[in-house]
């Protein structure tokens, strides 16, 4: 790829943000959660400021060992504009992919959020996405989208073509389906892991159920800052359960 092309061309869409009046405790969690090293800071939508994970990582130090509570004690003293890059790079999706790194050599930064006319952000920009670029081509969009910890891209309408829907069961039939299913788990009569693999199914669609309705909720409200905040809560709530629920359940971070 040409340094002249825009860096729209290999900006990375699905950007995780944070406003700047959030504890910084979900600044952790949003760092732990997502494969990022990079967290642009809004104010009601507009770009603020920049946080990367070792603003944030450095933390520990300053929490004395015997602190039980480790995230409220850096909550109820350290804000995140006091910990933000302010004021932020951004960047037009029209700059070439030559200029973004030499501005990004120039600020000494490693990512910069992408902005629209109204300064809110659109996209982000690595020194790995431009090293990329210019050495192999854009990245393709679902690499893109998982280097950035966003979802894998939707089926096209082709795919969904051959997909084989069930039917969904009723009410009743869900309940007869469950108790058989505690039943066979519960007194070890489950050579075949039916019982455990519904109960597993059923605890693991509760949560995503919960994300697929914020998602909604969000997306019809103007993607309103309350439900973001609500939707990731539910987002990060499902990842847990599915860590413990596949054993891989993280040491608790020090802070939290």
């Amino acid at each position: 790829m040409r340094p002249e092309e825009p860096v729209s061309r290999i900006m990375t869409e699905a950007v995780v943000v944070i406003e700047a009046d959030r504890p910084v405790s979900e600044a952790l969690d949003c760092f732990f959660q997502y494969p990022i090293h990079h967290l642009p800071v809004v104010r009601d939508g507009v770009l603020a400021g920049m946080l990367s994970s070792a603003d944030v990582l450095k933390l520990e130090y300053f929490v004395p060992k015997a602190t039980v509570d480790r995230a409220k004690f850096i909550d109820e003293r350290i804000t995140i504009e006091q910990l933000m890059h302010a004021p932020a790079l951004g960047l037009q999706p029209h700059v070439s992919i030559g200029d973004a790194a030499q501005r990004m050599t120039e600020a000494g930064v490693h990512a910069v959020p992408v902005v629209d006319e109204t300064e809110r952000v659109i996209g982000i920009v690595t020194t790995s996405d431009v090293i990329q670029s210019l050495l192999h081509g854009p990245p393709r969009r679902e690499a893109a989208a998982q280097q950035e910890g966003a979802p894998p891209p939707a089926p096209s309408a082709g795919d969904a073509e051959q997909v084989h829907y069930h039917q969904r069961p009723t009410a009743e039939e869900r309940a007869i389906a469950m108790r058989t299913a505690e039943v066979l788990h519960d007194e070890a009569r489950d050579p075949r892991f039916l019982g455990k693999t519904t109960l597993y199914l059923e605890q693991r669609n509760a949560y995503l159920e919960t994300v697929l309705e914020l998602s909604d909720r969000f997306l019809l409200s103007g993607q309103d800052v309350h439900v973001h905040s609500l939707l990731l809560k539910a987002i990060h709530a499902a990842k847990r359960a599915e860590e413990h629920a596949s054993g891989r359940a993280r040491v608790p971070f020090p802070l939290e």
